[in-house]
């Protein structure tokens, strides 16, 4: 029960930080910002699989936030409704990026932690470039579906509300990304699990 009060103790301060931007106070959009701004990033960083571009669409994010506040209607919470704007955002920009053509996954650079041992960070490093093919995998439906589950730790039925679909085809489309997960990683002989590493 606590849970669910702090929950809408954080919704409604939420929905004062958007009132506050409808105001024009610009400290509602640096709140929200805030709070939200690194789970964006992440969600988009693995949609998209391309930091530089994960950074832009989130900026974008809150630039839509602010010129649309007018759009949100409360009938989900705010971070459902910043996460459908970036769920939208990285479509468009996958779209383009198909038009355009694709840079390849092994392409992107991953940051390094210089305090660990050459062999840990190589290992870590593959199951980086591992996750990523592997997610590749997935149509966009199930990668959002599956990110946000797993990834943001998501209610199914706010994936629901946030992607705009039923719950049925919520559970549907991790249920078939968790398949070609699995399907993926018992080809080789990795032991470790795809969908809770990072």
């Amino acid at each position: 029960m606590v849970k669910s009060s702090a929950m809408r103790e954080s919704a409604t301060t939420d929905a004062e930080d958007l009132e506050r931007i409808r105001r024009g106070e610009p400290s509602g959009a640096a709140s929200l910002f805030e709070k939200y701004s690194a789970s964006l990033l992440r969600f988009t960083d693995r949609m998209l699989q391309c930091r530089s571009d994960a950074e832009e669409i989130t900026q974008e994010v809150f630039l839509r936030m602010i010129t649309r506040v007018e759009q949100y209607d409360g009938s989900a919470p705010v971070a459902s409704w910043l996460f459908a704007i970036a769920a939208n955002a990285c479509r468009d920009r996958l779209r383009k990026g198909r038009r355009a053509g694709n840079v390849s996954i092994d392409a992107v650079a991953e940051p390094s932690d210089k305090g660990e041992p050459i062999e840990h960070r190589l290992m870590d490093e593959e199951r980086k470039r591992a996750v990523r093919r592997a997610l590749s995998l997935l149509s966009e439906e199930q990668r959002e579906a599956l990110v946000l589950a797993r990834y943001h730790g998501m209610p199914y039925a706010e994936i629901a509300r946030t992607l705009q679909i039923s719950e049925g085809a919520v559970k549907t489309r991790i249920f078939r990304a968790m398949e070609t997960l699995k399907a993926r990683f018992t080809e080789g002989d990795s032991p470790w699990n795809a969908a809770t590493s990072s």
